[in-house]
């Protein structure tokens, strides 16, 4: 087949998760004997050394084997694709989406598949721009951004939520309805896209079909061994090593972290280190994690590890390997690939209650506490109203459970890492799109 992958993040502009999904889906197509071609977005990291053609905007074409990265030059200076303001951030998406719906028409018959990855504007508006093409379209949502909003209209994310933007982004999440194939990443994801067209007063029914679940992963050959995992954690180390690997971003809620590991270490005698690891959405974000690390216990101990790039798995192997409990304390969350990373080097996990690690995690033994609950697979600290303040107490008294259960938290996290063999491994993962691409419309 002839696969086109329409993503923001590819590669040196990944900047998540969402990066992270389609290099992996990517090297499952070609190592299937696919042609892929890559079309996504220049940023300061990839214009060294590239040749850019004159067209309605310069862009660059890279060819390796059977891969082509087509880059387009949207704007210059610019770090990272989500760089700016909210309204910047999204004149830049669309001016982007613009360029690859153009781009698109001129080329329709050079490929079988279009696959758009991202959010709002690339599996939405540009699926019904694309509408009427011979290849078959097929809209990969990331995270439902609209989604992101409390009852109280408080934004869970990193932008503010206003009426003008809300209804940008719900207009164009529904129009991923005009993609042969919608897929979403949890099946809570797939419950608030049907909440999106029933506002929009759409037919659910007629779009139900289309609409499909596949997750993210990991490489088989990531997940450490079990009987590695039993010597790692074989007894209470004495110093625990706590860790939050992941973008560090207003809406992934490191602050909740930080301040999670405070509670925990005023609730215990345990020495205790966490260790906050990512790529930093701005410099004001950092300045406010970092006025976070005063009045600390004098049991523990916080870190900052600062990155440009997504990690590579050996990296991800180094980082993760010493440490003992993860902690995602993301307040929306539609998957959670960092929490599949985690386990599979032998983390215990600590998980806010939310949409996607409750499906993950949620077993059939699940004990209910004040804090949260407890899983055949990990911790779920419950997310209270009134977050801002009661959240990191909840977050605390998970990490103090894992302590005082150890080997019971051992066994979460080898029954984890079986069911991330069963589902969610690149190899299944790729699988599971390319039989998604091959099936015939009825």
């Amino acid at each position: 087949m002839r696969i086109a992958l329409v993503s923001l993040q590819f590669e040196e502009t990944a900047t998540g998760g969402g990066g992270v999904h389609v290099k992996n889906i990517c090297e499952q197509f070609l190592k299937q004997g696919h042609n892929v071609t890559v079309i996504s977005i220049h940023t300061e990291k990839t214009l060294n050394n590239v040749h850019l053609q004159d067209w309605y905007v310069p862009f660059s074409i890279q060819k390796r084997s059977r891969l082509s990265i087509v880059r387009f030059l949207i704007d210059r200076g610019i770090p990272q694709p989500y760089v700016g303001e909210k309204n910047v951030e999204l004149s830049r998406i669309k001016r982007f989406a613009d360029t690859v719906i153009r781009w698109m028409k001129m080329k329709q018959n050079e490929f079988d598949v279009v696959n758009l990855h991202g959010h709002h504007i690339l599996p939405g508006f540009v699926a019904k721009e694309l509408q009427g093409m011979n290849a078959k379209i097929v809209s990969t949502v990331h995270a439902l951004e609209s989604s992101y909003i409390s009852k109280k209209g408080e934004s869970l994310a990193s932008f503010d939520a206003t009426e003008e933007v809300l209804k940008k982004l719900r207009k164009w999440e529904g129009m991923c309805r005009f993609a042969d194939v919608i897929v979403l990443n949890s099946p809570t994801a797939c419950d608030d896209f049907k909440e999106i067209l029933k506002g929009q007063k759409v037919d659910v029914d007629k779009f139900a079909d289309r609409i499909k679940l596949i997750s993210s992963g990991c490489n088989a050959d990531f997940l450490m061994a079990d009987k590695e995992i039993e010597q790692k954690l074989f007894h209470i180390p004495e110093k625990i090593n706590l860790i939050t690997f992941c973008r560090l971003d207003p809406s992934k809620g490191i602050e909740y972290s930080i301040n999670g590991a405070k509670s925990a270490a005023r609730k215990c005698s345990h020495k205790l280190c966490l260790l906050v690891a990512g790529i930093p959405a701005s410099d004001e974000y950092l300045k406010s994690l970092y006025s976070e690390l005063e009045e600390m216990p004098q049991n523990l101990e916080i870190k900052l590890r600062l990155f440009s790039a997504i990690s590579p798995p050996e990296e991800k192997k180094t980082i993760l390997d010493d440490k003992h409990i993860y902690i995602s304390p993301t307040l929306k969350e539609p998957f959670g690939m960092s929490l599949v990373e985690a386990s599979a080097r032998g983390n215990m996990i600590v998980s806010t209650d939310n949409t996607g690690p409750r499906y993950m995690m949620k077993g059939e033994h699940n004990t209910h506490f004040d804090w949260g609950i407890a899983t055949d697979y990990g911790l779920l600290a419950k997310i209270p109203e009134n977050f801002h303040t009661e959240l990191v107490d909840n977050i605390g008294s998970s990490i103090t459970w894992i302590i005082d259960n150890w080997q019971k938290c051992v066994k979460c996290v080898l029954a984890f890492n079986q069911k991330i063999r069963e589902q969610w491994t690149w190899e299944g993962i790729g699988k599971q799109y390319l039989d998604l691409f091959q099936q015939r419309d009825e």
